[in-house]
């Protein structure tokens, strides 16, 4: 094939790394796909914050009392999903998910590096919760004080990826190969597969 493994597998993470730092990159928004506690699949869009290239960890942020949450507790064998339409390029990558909740050192840390707009989006009702018309917005104007109560809500996501698996759509030659990593990060097997 015309691309070398190893170079496809780095300008991957270095796009990730990219998306973590700069919200206009592809893959800054991507799908997050775990088992649901009535055992269907479930999937929603996450915001990368952050990505570790040299143990294939990235990190996302959530509302502990989400759905999300409890089922990543239960299970946290996770599917990350990527696609974007400029570079004609999926990444799937699966993994686990290590959890840091509420009052974890992981979580104190990232919480005080948090702007208040961002802490703010912590505080309402449970994710998901039906709202009922007596319920108030968030006012955006909240002193510090205010924008610390959803500090107790506040969890940090790390996925830790065993695989990646590469796929570029190009109008005659579609592209895929298939990446996995030892747990120390390192790049264990790439190969070629049929798209």
């Amino acid at each position: 094939m015309q691309q070398d493994l190893t170079m496809i597998d780095r300008e991957a993470w270095d796009g990730l790394g990219e998306a973590a730092a700069d919200p206009q990159k592809p893959f800054r928004y991507l799908t997050l796909a775990s088992l649901g506690r009535c055992q269907f699949p479930e999937a929603r869009t996450v915001v990368l914050r952050s990505v570790d290239i040299s143990t294939r960890v990235l990190e996302f942020h959530t509302d502990t009392r989400s759905p999300k949450w409890q089922e990543l507790q239960d299970n946290g064998n996770t599917t990350i999903l990527g696609y974007s339409d400029v570079l004609k390029l999926q990444l799937r990558l699966r993994g686990e998910m290590e959890l840091a909740p509420p009052g974890s050192l992981q979580a104190e840390q990232v919480w005080s590096r948090l702007p208040p707009h961002t802490r703010a989006t912590y505080q309402g009702g449970p994710p998901g919760d039906e709202l009922r018309p007596e319920d108030d917005a968030v006012s955006q104007d909240q002193d510090s004080r205010q924008a610390e109560t959803g500090k107790d809500r506040f969890g940090v996501l790390f996925f830790k990826a065993s695989s990646l698996d590469w796929c570029r759509l190009e109008r005659h030659n579609n592209l895929r190969a298939r990446f996995s990593y030892g747990d120390d990060g390192e790049l264990d097997r790439a190969c070629w597969v049929a798209p």
